[in-house]
């Protein structure tokens, strides 16, 4: 009885320590762009579809006032590193916005 007691109180306390040292880490966000937006991407020619494609899901999407939609991309390494892109679409879903900043 005393060994189980002994071995939660070792689970317990790895448990702890793990958690304590992720905490410690820096923060990571998303991953690096699979492709430079602003030279694999072109405003007028390439559609939601091919956004969709070429970068993946977006991290955040919203409507603007005027119906159009846009997409947003982050990642950030938590060593000063990362990149935000936005990527708006007019309302036949082609490119007509693409900004990228550090």
């Amino acid at each position: 009885m005393k060994t189980k007691r002994i071995r939660r109180l070792i689970l317990l306390v790895a448990v702890l320590l793990l958690c304590g040292s992720l905490a410690c880490g820096p923060l990571w966000l998303g991953a690096r762009f699979p492709i430079n937006p602003q030279t694999d991407l072109k405003i007028g020619h390439d559609q939601k579809s091919d956004v969709l494609r070429k970068m993946g899901r977006p991290y955040r999407t919203f409507v603007d006032s005027e119906g159009r939609e846009v997409f947003t991309y982050l990642w950030a390494d938590g060593k000063g590193n990362g990149e935000k892109a936005v990527i708006a679409f007019n309302k036949n879903e082609v490119i007509y916005l693409i900004e990228v900043s550090p």
